[in-house]
């Protein structure tokens, strides 16, 4: 039986490219495959899914909630814990 008969039907050609890294780190991330045909970017892609679920990104809306907070401090708009303890008496 010969699998590669069964995974040459899932191939779909895509753009690609190359990236740069070190023969210490490609070492590193062989290990991190699931197993020895598991191409780089199927182990990449799987360990992102993993480590940054959807909703943990930053979208739009959270940058702009940033910025103006930074905006803010950077003006002296803010409160202390030190101001706040002291306004409810604690």
């Amino acid at each position: 039986m010969e699998i590669s008969k069964y995974y040459s039907s899932l191939y779909v050609p895509m753009e690609q490219s190359t990236i740069a890294v070190s023969n210490k780190s490609k070492k590193e991330w062989e290990q991190l495959k699931n197993h020895p045909q598991e191409s780089f970017e199927s182990m990449i892609n799987r360990i992102l899914k993993y480590h940054f679920d959807e909703d943990e990104r930053l979208n739009a809306k959270d940058l702009k909630d940033i910025k103006l907070a930074m905006d803010d401090f950077a003006k002296g708009r803010f409160t202390t814990n030190k101001d706040i303890r002291k306004e409810l008496k604690l």
